[in-house]
């Protein structure tokens, strides 16, 4: 049975195929075809082809699912993420690291990178950004019960009520998770302009002064 996850795999190429595109990686001295999503495999085809480089890119290739048209059940793929800082490379030994007085550093795993030799954590399940950085989770859980009308709201807009009120407060607070500079809570908004109408709904929900923010 194959990884769902490949650290520090370098993308060769695409290999179209009768069966649907493949992914074409390096992972510790073997060439390996894996099945792959079609959209992300376009976009690294036309990546890779624009940037000339022979080497290829180094990145994570993960397992996802998702249905093929004429198909029931979601298929098993992979898609390829380049790292943003191309000297990144997981430190599987630091993973054990744990302070018990500290929760920041529950579920990191490690990485090294050219600025910082030694390593550093980072959460699961984001890839540092430029030099090593990323945005620590620093939020806070509230549990309250949410009405049936807001339920039916985000139903109809084939989201969830968590999705849509994250969505929110990204857009209102002006957050962003790139990869350049990745959020460990997720959290990225629509960007400027719904950054704006937040604001404005805030100040006339709540009758702000213009100044509030």
């Amino acid at each position: 049975m194959r990884p769902t996850l490949f650290y520090d795999a370098r993308l060769k190429g695409i290999s179209p195929s009768g069966n649907g595109d493949k992914l074409i990686i390096e992972y510790q001295g073997r060439e390996i075809f894996l099945p792959a999503d079609s959209a992300n495999a376009q976009h690294y085809e036309k990546r890779l082809k624009a940037s000339g480089n022979e080497a290829g890119l180094i990145g994570l290739a993960r397992q996802v699912r998702r249905r093929t048209p004429g198909n029931r059940r979601a298929g098993v793929f992979y898609r390829f993420d380049a790292y943003c800082d191309q000297t990144l490379r997981r430190a599987f030994d630091l993973d054990d690291y744990e302070y018990l007085d500290n929760s920041y550093n529950l579920n990191c795993i490690g990485w090294r990178n050219a600025k910082n030799p030694d390593g550093f954590l980072a959460p699961r399940g984001i890839l540092p950004g430029e030099d090593g950085r990323f945005v620590s989770d620093n939020t806070e859980k509230y549990l309250f019960a949410i009405p049936f009308e807001f339920i039916e709201l985000a139903t109809r807009m084939k989201t969830d009520p968590a999705t849509l009120l994250k969505t929110f407060i990204a857009d209102t607070c002006n957050l962003q998770s790139t990869p350049e500079l990745p959020r460990a809570d997720g959290l990225s908004g629509r960007g400027t302009e719904a950054f704006r109408k937040a604001r404005d709904y805030l100040r006339t929900a709540w009758r702000l002064k213009k100044d509030f923010f």
